[in-house]
């Protein structure tokens, strides 16, 4: 079954990969597909932000059997965020003297027990573009 899941998971992830990428979720922030569920982030300031692991259709967030590992690249390393967990959001914040500005912020999630891949959103945030050009 763990096997069924992580193909279904890795192709779901594959097949969606830029899902959702190129508009704001609901609730203002930048969306990924890890997986068979949406993470949300919504930056509030330079180092703290929430996230949200929504369902497939971008909505239920839930913090029910889930996990966040949220990291973000300083310097060549891999720096971690604290995160703490709210009604249905995860607050986290970056450590002293690191910003949303530039890097890259690497996000490990489980909702509801899916294990998600990891997802990576380029700082500072912006929104995928769409290029419909077939050369």
């Amino acid at each position: 079954m763990k096997k069924l899941t992580f193909i279904v998971v890795f192709l779901i992830g594959q097949w969606a990969f830029a899902h959702g990428e190129t508009s704001l979720g609901p609730h203002n922030g930048y969306i990924r597909m890890p997986g068979a569920f949406h993470t949300e982030v919504v930056p509030e300031g330079n180092n703290k932000f929430k996230v949200y692991l929504l369902d497939i259709e971008f909505k239920n967030p839930t913090l029910q059997k889930s996990k966040l590992v949220i990291k973000i690249e300083h310097k060549s390393k891999l720096v971690a965020a604290t995160c703490n967990t709210r009604k249905d959001y995860y607050l986290c914040k970056l450590p002293k003297g690191l910003s949303l500005k530039k890097g890259k912020l690497f996000v490990n999630a489980v909702r509801e027990e899916l294990v998600g891949a990891e997802v990576i959103y380029d700082l500072p945030f912006n929104l995928k573009i769409e290029n419909h050009d077939h050369h």
